[in-house]
């Protein structure tokens, strides 16, 4: 019988060795079989040497096969049907040799068919029965020719038919097991596969294929116990891209995509196949660099990461080059757990940043208040907003002859949970640096109209809300579209509703801004100019703008009227503004010689402390309920 196990050619010489040795037990058993065979003499001398040479050659024959891997070009590299048939024709030939009780030799086709019971397809099972019971009549045949005296022809056929009477059910039993089989392989290998896939989706970004958030604390635990138990070097590089939102919201999505793909390969291959390198979210990743060299090294690593950073990239037919802030934070001194150690390497990120981006910052403890509020500031914003911590405040302003309250300016304040009630100085700058100014200034624009709405339906006293926008509000194309279905949704007066746009913002590129005014005019809403002296030379271009009020910054308010220059830049404002038919408004009056030296040029309208400081909606309701527009000084 052929019981040799399958040798492929790419098996392990440790597995293969030990294929060998179970092929060389198993017909060892074979052979001590026919020994006993030719004990009971059931079998002669001749016959029983004859078939174990005959199963030593089949198996030799084989074992040539697998070893020269010539079975590499069959379909079925294990060779199981031609093997099933091998062992077949053994049998039979034994079968021939037996003297007597044939049947003996032929309940081994039986044992053979067991083998094919995991591996066989049906058609499989069919050959190997037709084989069988055409091999068997063969040797009925050559007994009848050969050796008529030793066979009883009616019990050789009678058994023959018992064959094949129990074959085929013995073959559709075995293709049925076969078939369970293969589907429970099937089954086992799609929920094999499913596991996995779900281990890596638990594990891995999905766009970038780095581990994320979860396995990096779980590899970081590790790193840290092992790096306390060996004293080995630890540290965690904190990596934020610079202005990833911008190429977002100008390239789309998909570029920012493709971004994020090619600065994880860079820093992949940017470090050491030791080290670790993860993405937490957004453009934020995190590297873990074991047995790290002294500080000096890791900013040099730091630096090589920055710099395949910076290198240019295609996106989109676009050459584009951005740039990362970098914070490093060394274990135990920076932190003696996970925990600790990514906040402070993401606190000397944002160090980074904050000392101007596109570097690299090590943590150490004195990072100042300054560093820990902006990191808080920063972070908590989306946070701030979602959780409704952002209010409207309003400062009336007031007409120099009348005294009557001719409109406010909305001036944000954000309640922080921990910081106390922020002013626009301590988190707008933040904001304009993240972006995050694009969707708070749209949310200040949707509050100012849903207000003016508001007390138009109280009864309240119309008056214009002005609102500021910023130079990055200003580049949004989107902007005007917002402002307009804004004042559709909310079915304010769009006559009550003021832009301020700053003199910097405007004059950085005057033909975009004049088109983008003229759009704003377009809507009804009223224009204006702040800060106006600060910035560029623009008295020869002001005349081009689509503009109704022009704002005299607080600069040259604060030191009139004593300041010669400052009161004759202001008188030039206000004749010029008159010149041209615009309103002319000073911002930061709080004295009253600055008040009356702004009355005396023709000023129009002012606000400040002098009259009231900036108040949330309820207070100004309250004060017009006591006052009506007329609002007297509060100095």
């Amino acid at each position: 019988m052929n019981v040799l196990p399958r040798l492929a050619g790419n098996t392990p010489p440790k597995l293969r060795r030990r294929s060998v040795m179970l092929g060389i037990a198993a017909y060892g058993v074979a052979l001590l079989l026919l020994q006993l065979a030719y004990v009971i003499k059931l079998i002669g001398f001749q016959g029983a040497v004859a078939s174990a040479v005959l199963i030593v050659v089949v198996n030799l024959g084989f074992y040539i096969v697998f070893k020269v891997e010539l079975n590499k070009r069959a379909a079925d590299t294990s060779l199981m049907l031609a093997q099933t048939l091998a062992a077949i024709t053994v049998i039979m030939f034994i079968a021939y040799h037996f003297e007597r009780e044939r049947s003996l030799a032929l309940a081994w086709c039986l044992v053979v068919m067991l083998f094919g019971v995991f591996r066989f397809k049906p058609r499989d099972f069919v050959t190997t029965t037709l084989f069988m019971l055409a091999g068997y009549a063969m040797v009925i045949n050559l007994l009848m020719s050969f050796k008529p005296q030793q066979v009883d022809v009616l019990i050789e056929w009678y058994q023959w038919a018992w064959l094949a009477l129990l074959l085929p059910a013995f073959a559709l039993i075995g293709a049925r097991i076969s078939a369970m089989r293969a589907r429970i392989l099937r089954s086992n290998e799609e929920l094999t596969n499913a596991l996995a896939t779900i281990q890596d989706m638990a594990t891995h970004d999905s766009l970038t294929g780095l581990p994320n958030r979860a396995a990096l604390s779980e590899v970081l635990q590790h790193a840290v116990t092992k790096a306390t138990r060996s004293k080995d070097g630890l540290a965690i590089f904190f990596i934020d891209l610079d202005n990833f939102k911008s190429i977002n919201d100008s390239l789309g999505h998909p570029a920012g995509d493709q971004l994020l793909r090619e600065m994880a390969r860079r820093i992949r291959v940017s470090i050491r196949e030791s080290d670790l390198v993860a993405r937490l979210g957004g453009d934020e990743f995190v590297v873990m660099v074991e047995n790290g060299a002294d500080r000096v090294g890791l900013r040099l690593l730091a630096a090589k990461i920055l710099a395949a950073i910076g290198e240019q990239t295609q996106l989109q037919g676009h050459d584009v080059k951005v740039t990362a802030s970098l914070g490093i934070a060394v274990f135990p001194s920076d932190g003696n757990d996970v925990a600790a150690l990514l906040a402070n390497a993401d606190m000397a990120m944002y160090r980074a940043k904050a000392l101007g981006r596109a570097r690299i910052n090590e943590y150490s403890a004195d990072l100042g208040e300054d560093a820990v509020e902006r990191f808080e500031i920063e972070k908590g914003m989306r946070a701030g907003m979602q959780n409704n911590e952002f209010h409207l405040y309003y400062q009336p302003k007031i007409d120099f002859n009348s005294g009557r309250m001719l409109g406010v300016e909305a001036l944000i304040r954000w309640h922080h949970p921990t910081l106390g009630v922020l002013g626009p100085d301590r988190f707008i700058p933040i904001a304009e640096s993240t972006n995050f100014i694009i969707p708070l200034g749209k949310w200040v624009i949707e509050q100012a109209c849903r207000q003016s709405k508001a007390w138009k339906d109280a009864g309240v006293a119309s008056f214009p809300i002005a609102v500021n926008l910023s130079v990055n509000q200003l580049a949004d194309s989107s902007l005007a579209l917002h402002v307009s279905e804004t004042l559709r949704i909310s079915g304010a007066d769009p006559s009550m509703i003021e832009l301020e746009i700053t003199e910097t913002a405007v004059m950085r590129n005057l033909e975009e801004s004049i088109a983008i005014l003229e759009a704003f005019r377009a809507l009804g809403v009223r224009l204006a100019i702040d800060d106006f002296g600060t910035g560029y030379s623009s008295l020869a271009y002001l005349k081009q703008l689509p503009v109704d009020i022009l704002k005299v910054d607080r600069a040259f308010v604060k030191d009139l009227p004593h300041n010669r220059d400052d009161l004759a830049i202001t008188r030039a404002v206000i004749a010029m503004a008159h010149g041209l038919s615009m309103k002319v408004v000073a911002e930061g009056v709080e004295e009253k010689h600055q008040f009356d030296s702004l009355r005396a040029e023709g000023c129009d309208e002012f606000q400040g402390f002098y009259c009231r400081p900036a108040m949330q909606s309820h207070e100004l309701e309250a004060l017009l309920d006591r006052h009506g527009l007329a609002i007297p000084p509060e100095k």
